[in-house]
């Protein structure tokens, strides 16, 4: 598939700083010619005796052509500072989120998919890809993983072999030294009577982020009682600090004409003005009214 497509901004900003540390007030502009070329060749076959068993596997790549820059510190940034390089935008045309930055450059980006997928619904899938640049765009700052030629390689796994068991995995690995700098595993067992579902996140320091890194647990359980009701508890942790950050109860129930919940929550949190606190909070929401 080959995309060719023009993009303009045009900016008008009052008192803004750059990075020098003058201010600048006026109108600034960008324009934006950028061809892409997107390239997918799955591969299907069959498997087992009666052919109940699918497997894919597809290599991807896409070759980017743009300007270098476009960044020029006459015009503002005030989408988010946090730049996120994960198997969600590998193949993005734009990686940045908003519209006051743009990656700009010559850029190729590469990677596979394999998937099993079974006739009674169970299914497992990776994808893992990496991208090269010609030059390196200091627009991505150190730590996102694509501040050098060829970035960081990332990857998901999903797998379900039933509905009664599901888990996601997604990683960011370091391409000199091959070491984690990201890692999210989240885990859901059970059915709707009973569901254990537990979410483990890190996340390495990004330079210039507005966030330290993190290292996360979080657990919930979850239940529904009858057609009417459901409940769930729900605790995180600072698996860094070794210390609670919230637990949460709720108590739900629903019908075809409202819905009612209940719920205690229990933050840790301490910074600052900000202090431990307990709230109670009560929520009723008709279905062709309104809520209170």
């Amino acid at each position: 598939t080959l995309t060719a497509s023009l993009r303009g901004d045009l900016y008008h900003v009052n008192g803004l700083i750059k990075d020098n540390g003058e201010r600048f007030s006026g109108v600034s502009y960008r324009i934006r010619p950028q061809i892409t070329l997107d390239w997918r060749y799955p591969f299907v076959r069959q498997e087992g005796i009666e052919g109940n068993v699918y497997q894919l596997f597809e290599p991807i790549a896409s070759i980017v052509v743009s300007p270098y820059g476009g960044n020029p510190n006459s015009i503002p940034d005030e989408d988010s500072l946090n730049f996120e390089f994960d198997d969600t935008n590998l193949f993005s045309t734009n990686r940045f989120s908003g519209l006051d930055r743009v990656e700009g450059g010559p850029r190729i980006n590469y990677g596979f998919k394999w998937g099993v997928f079974g006739r009674k619904g169970g299914n497992t899938t990776l994808l893992v890809g990496q991208s090269y640049r010609y030059k390196v765009d200091d627009t991505f700052s150190s730590g996102s993983g694509l501040e050098d030629n060829f970035s960081d390689i990332v990857g998901r796994l999903h797998a379900s072999p039933g509905e009664f068991l599901e888990l996601n995995y997604r990683t960011r690995i370091g391409k000199d030294r091959l070491d984690f700098k990201r890692n999210e595993l989240s885990i859901s067992v059970g059915g709707p009577a009973l569901r254990l579902v537990s979410d483990y996140i890190f996340i390495d320091p990004q330079e210039g982020g507005e966030f330290a890194g993190r290292e996360e647990l979080s657990s919930s359980l979850n239940s529904q009682f009858s057609r009417y009701w459901r409940g769930s508890f729900r605790a995180t942790r600072d698996m860094a600090e070794e210390e609670f950050r919230s637990f949460n109860l709720d108590l739900t129930y629903e019908d075809e004409c409202f819905l009612l919940t209940s719920g205690f929550s229990r933050t840790f949190f301490q910074d600052r003005d900000l202090q431990p606190e307990d709230a109670v909070i009560f929520r009723i929401l008709f279905k062709t009214l309104g809520e209170v």
